[in-house]
């Protein structure tokens, strides 16, 4: 992974890993989940909508892009995040982001089947291996967690789950298919989309918005959370696709919750016990192995290259 890669990456994880901390401080102040989706969404898509006016860009509206906002918007935005926000009341925030490490996983199985034809998202050995160690290693961190598997955080966590391996389809579907959409286009649409229908769905629900406080903290974590969260993320995360396979997109979901915890310990003087050190050392390990795996699959895609010729 090059550094025109390798930075913007690290940004991503960077602010993913950052933002389970607002989602929290914005639940704690009283935003309702499906309003605090719809909110940050609504807004940060209008960015988008003002980066492509401004780039001069056109929006496709073809059968197939549409197929992509709807597949998208719907099940990884809409869904995903409403669950996530909503799930994210009754668990640490930290487990949450634990949970979504495994997207790269169920991402890396459909991509299997869906990218056939592409020998990037074939699943080595190498792969299963790292997706092994990642998962071992959200394990130890999550065995650290206090759960009460009678309450209602228990079934927060199976909802999340199911969440998370839908939101891996339209993942693949847009690396098969990224050449139809410009990833400022995919985020635009789909983003108010999401906001169109949670801000709908909130007030279908008759969310309480009297409750929310709206102190400092918040009004800069909602901010944090419209530019960082979703402008920059969002445009990295879909940018990444022209240059990386869809198993090493997804697999800035390991990353999040070493961020968090880091955070934590920084800045909330939460210490790390000894489970979190070793599970942040086994998904940092499989991240190494992932990214050996592609190097020396290209390596081995050069050689062949150069005996054909």
């Amino acid at each position: 992974m090059n550094n025109k890669i390798l930075f913007p990456f690290i940004a991503l994880c960077l602010i993913w890993g950052s933002t389970w901390y607002f989602i929290k401080i914005s639940l704690n102040a009283g935003v309702p989940p499906f309003f605090g989706v719809g909110f940050r969404f609504f807004l940060s898509g209008l960015l988008f909508f003002l980066i492509i006016f401004f780039r001069k860009e056109s929006i496709p509206f073809n059968k197939q892009a549409i197929k992509l906002y709807l597949s998208f918007g719907l099940l990884n935005f809409a869904l995903s995040y409403g669950i996530t926000y909503w799930a994210t009341q009754y668990v640490y925030s930290s487990i949450s982001s634990i949970l979504w490490g495994l997207f790269p996983l169920f991402t890396s199985v459909m991509a299997h089947f869906m990218l056939s034809g592409d020998d990037n998202e074939k699943l080595t050995s190498n792969k299963l291996k790292a997706l092994f160690l990642g998962f071992i290693g959200m394990v130890f961190i999550g065995s650290n967690q206090s759960i009460d598997l009678q309450s209602q955080s228990f079934l927060a966590i199976m909802v999340l789950v199911g969440a998370i391996i839908i939101a891996a389809w339209p993942s693949v579907l847009y690396k098969k298919y990224n050449d139809v959409v410009g990833p400022y286009q995919m985020n635009a649409v789909c983003q108010v989309l999401t906001g169109v229908i949670m801000l709908s769905l909130s007030s279908l629900l008759k969310e309480d918005l009297a409750q929310i406080v709206w102190t400092d903290q918040l009004l800069f974590a909602s901010a944090y959370l419209v530019i960082f969260g979703g402008v920059i993320s969002w445009g990295i995360y879909f940018w990444l696709y022209k240059y990386l396979s869809v198993t090493q997109v997804t697999y800035v979901a390991i990353f999040p919750p070493i961020v968090a915890i880091i955070l934590g310990w920084i800045f909330l003087n939460e210490v790390l016990s000894a489970k979190e050190i070793i599970g942040t050392i086994f998904i940092l390990g499989s991240s190494v192995l992932i990214s050996f795996s592609d190097t020396h699959l290209r390596s081995h895609e050069t050689r062949h290259d150069l005996v054909c010729r």
